[in-house]
């Protein structure tokens, strides 16, 4: 029955653990998944020496301790690998060529256009092929100036 009853316990602590929201979904499970597998291990090996309680608990608590150790570097080395993606986003924000001609023949006004390229960190590859079809689609000489200027 005191078996039970510990064994009952260590499940609801290690829920509580699971459900703290600053913690990552593998942190977690680590701590779950670690204090009920460490709890049930010191429970056995506690029992086989006559403090089967104290046992269930100690295991629980260094299960918990190194599930949770392991899962937060999951955590880590999960985030660490999203932020090439974030990077990648802002580069398809970019402004095109033709996007710039599209805004100037809209009527979009210089300072909007060369604002807007700012804004998305736009770079452009100028050569004299391009500067002759902005030209040709009626961008100023502004707005061209400002496109080679962002050359890498």
């Amino acid at each position: 029955m005191k078996a039970k009853i510990l064994v009952i316990a260590i499940a609801l602590a290690s829920l509580a653990l699971i459900g703290c929201e600053s913690m990552g979904s593998n942190t977690k499970k680590g701590l779950g998944i670690g204090g009920v597998l460490g709890a049930v291990a010191g429970g056995v090996v506690g029992h086989q020496s006559g403090h089967g309680v104290e046992g269930a608990l100690i295991g629980g608590a260094v299960g918990a301790g190194a599930g949770g150790l392991i899962g937060s570097g999951m955590d880590d080395e999960a985030k660490a690998q999203t932020v090439p993606v974030a990077s990648s986003s802002t580069a398809s924000n970019q402004l095109t060529i033709l996007k710039v001609v599209d805004m100037s023949r809209e009527g979009t006004p210089d300072d909007v256009i060369i604002d807007e390229i700012q804004k998305t960190g736009s770079v452009f590859e100028m050569d004299e092929q391009t500067v002759q079809y902005l030209k040709d689609n009626k961008v100023s000489e502004k707005v061209i100036g400002y496109m080679m200027s962002t050359k890498k």
